[in-house]
């Protein structure tokens, strides 16, 4: 079959070809139409990513969208028809998203009206934004949520997120304010003030209370924060109250982070991070995307695309490396 591979870390994929996945159980197989180009498949192919393929060659991509193979599908029972348009999850290496035909560990349907490329491009960010807030801080109707990094797609994601999931005031914070004023957040901090002056910002709506942090920043913006969130009058939480709640999403590359014992004992935080190791099974993960679905369905989440053949891989891998190009390879029929 067609696929873009991997032959070796340290050099763009090539199209070409590769064996036929052999379907396991469980498995459904997904004959895939697009797959965008992830800031982790371009750490993979670097040799700096945390989860590094055991193998090579080995094909590219996490996730994407295609139609179903109208193959028996081993070990499931009330399969969907072949043909049906689906956003799928690859199943296993070496056999990723960007090829003919895809093992997929679970499917949904994606509605009509949804276009494939921004489907394959919006679903994965739109979900790191969707889980901080939905899984890990358990948000609540009517609470305030600060973005911390609100300027790149995922804090972006992150600020209608929080709209959607029924916030009640929303705290946008990044260092591009132009891009920020778009968003609809209740409230915007620059994060571009001299650090005192950011505190100072910082406790000023921590007097008027938050509840969840949304953090795709770390390092001294973390700690800035983290200082004007501590408690020195001693008044104990009261019954209901569930503290302040920050679900870091920075990964590895982010450096470290410096915390004085009181930015914990002398608070209400609980400082949580959220990435695959704790995310929730893929029952709740495929209601999850259904859910972003619906939201693309009616119009309240876009994102441009830049379209690009598969056979054109090494091109478009230079363009992905822009932060907010979404460089989406499509292969066959859309």
């Amino acid at each position: 079959m067609q696929a873009v591979v991997l032959h070796q870390l340290g050099q763009a994929p090539r199209f070409g070809t590769f064996r036929d996945p052999d379907l396991r159980a469980g498995e459904i197989l997904v004959r895939a139409s697009a797959a965008v180009v992830r800031p982790s498949d371009l750490a993979i192919a670097r040799g700096c990513h945390a989860h590094m393929p055991r193998e090579l060659p080995y094909i590219c991509g996490r996730d994407g969208v295609g139609h179903l193979a109208d193959v028996p599908h081993a070990g499931r029972q009330n399969v969907r028809q072949g043909g049906e348009r689906v956003y799928f999850r690859a199943a296993r290496s070496p056999f990723g998203s960007m090829a003919e035909y895809v093992p997929a560990e679970w499917v949904v349907p994606v509605p009509d009206g949804v276009d494939s490329a921004m489907a394959a491009a919006l679903v994965g960010p739109a979900m790191t934004a969707w889980l901080p807030l939905a899984m890990r801080a358990d948000l609540y109707p009517g609470e305030t949520v600060l973005v911390l990094g609100a300027s790149g797609l995922v804090g972006r994601l992150a600020v209608q997120a929080a709209r959607l999931q029924g916030a009640g005031r929303v705290i946008a914070a990044g260092h591009r304010i132009d891009m920020l004023t778009a968003l609809g957040a209740d409230a915007l901090i620059d994060l571009g003030q001299p650090p005192s002056v950011l505190q100072h910002t910082f406790a000023t709506y921590a007097d008027d209370g938050i509840d969840v942090v949304v953090d795709l920043v770390w390092g001294k913006t973390l700690e800035l924060l983290l200082s004007a969130l501590i408690q020195t009058d001693g008044i104990p939480m009261y019954g209901n109250d569930r503290g302040v709640r920050i679900v870091s999403v920075v990964d590895r590359a982010a450096g470290s982070l410096i915390m004085a014992p009181t930015a914990l004992r002398d608070s209400r935080v609980t400082l949580i991070g959220c990435g695959p190791a704790n995310h929730p099974p893929a029952e709740d993960l495929m209601l999850l995307v259904e859910e972003i679905l619906g939201c693309m369905r009616d119009g309240e989440l876009a994102v441009d695309t830049e379209q690009m053949a598969m056979a054109d891989v090494e091109n478009a891998w230079g363009l992905a490396q822009a932060p907010e190009r979404r460089v989406v390879l499509t292969l066959g029929a859309p």
